[in-house]
């Protein structure tokens, strides 16, 4: 038998080799070892993100709650009303396309209604989500109803308005919502929460009738028309009309502006901050038509206000 005897320099290499082999082994195991840990400590660390954003979270909406509490009854009563006071503007322009309105006007007429109508809806929303009566609007014709509720609720249609004082300028009366309705076979446009018809009895009522109804009477709120003011701009035509428009929205406005003051300088009101800031824009807005209005008095009937 013959015995192969290897030279010491391949020895050497294969004991290199063999612990080579076992040492990336070794070192397999550890970085297997080392990456598990790794993963444990990350999902670790994200969990507890996680739960660190939930719990964040949580307190900023609670704090966001906290802050909706942080009202006064002065607050209150500057939304109540001038949801009312706004929705006497909402009467006064639908008056425009059946007047002969010039055009600037009716432009001007929309962009109130428009803006107006989503105030509104702010305000009853605020009430509501503090948990205070809302006033709930109906319009119907030259009348402003106003009741107690729960939830927003706008019932206006200004075509229907625009029809109302077609008829009031013809016969001295005007048709209600349930005449209109019967006639063009529609409900009233709806805001909010759907109540159905209104339920009058009598199908034309009175001038004389049109009052404000349900909570209190808005009429003594700064800047609001009068129903002999409002059946007077009813009655206008074309130029009279811009004119009488102009000249009422004008102290329309100033009275929102007059509110808006009030309530800042009450202690301790108008500290929330969304009662804050839509108060902030009602003043600015205002302010910003009466000054175009004012140029409109000066460029459609030449007078100065």
């Amino acid at each position: 038998m013959r015995i192969h005897i290897l030279p010491a320099v391949m020895l050497f290499s294969i004991g290199i080799m063999a612990c080579s082999t076992t040492n990336n082994m070794q070192n397999n195991d550890l970085n297997s070892a080392s990456s598990l840990v790794e993963s444990e400590v990350t999902t670790s660390t994200l969990v507890d993100k996680r739960v660190g954003r939930t719990d964040l979270s949580e307190l900023f909406w609670a704090r966001q709650d906290s802050a909706k509490m942080q009202f006064t009854q002065p607050d209150v009563d500057f939304m109540a009303g001038m949801i009312g006071h706004h929705a006497q503007a909402l009467i006064m322009s639908s008056m425009a396309s059946v007047n002969n309105a010039s055009p600037s006007v009716v432009t001007l007429t929309k962009r109130i209604i428009n803006a107006q109508k989503d105030e509104i809806g702010i305000m009853q929303r605020w009430l509501q989500d503090r948990k205070q009566m809302v006033p709930q609007v109906t319009i119907d014709g030259l009348q402003l109803i106003i009741e107690p509720g729960s939830e927003p609720s706008l019932v206006f249609d200004s075509a229907q308005v625009a029809h109302a004082i077609k008829h009031f300028n013809k016969h001295g009366s005007y048709m209600d919502n349930n005449h209109y309705q019967m006639m063009h076979g529609s409900k009233m446009s709806h805001e909010g929460v759907d109540h159905g018809t209104m339920e009058h009895g009598d199908n034309e009522m009175s001038h004389e009738g049109m009052l404000h109804s349900g909570m209190h009477d808005h009429s003594n709120m700064p800047g609001m028309l009068t129903q002999k003011q409002l059946e007077e701009l009813a009655l206008a035509k074309g130029t009279e009309f811009d004119r009488l428009f102009l000249t009422y929205m004008i102290k329309h406005h100033t009275g929102a502006i007059i509110m808006v003051k009030d309530l800042v300088e009450t202690d301790g009101a108008a500290q929330e901050l969304q009662i804050g800031e839509l108060a902030g824009e009602i003043n600015v807005d205002q302010q910003t038509e009466i000054e175009r209005m004012r140029l409109m008095l000066m460029e459609v009937v030449g007078l100065n206000y």
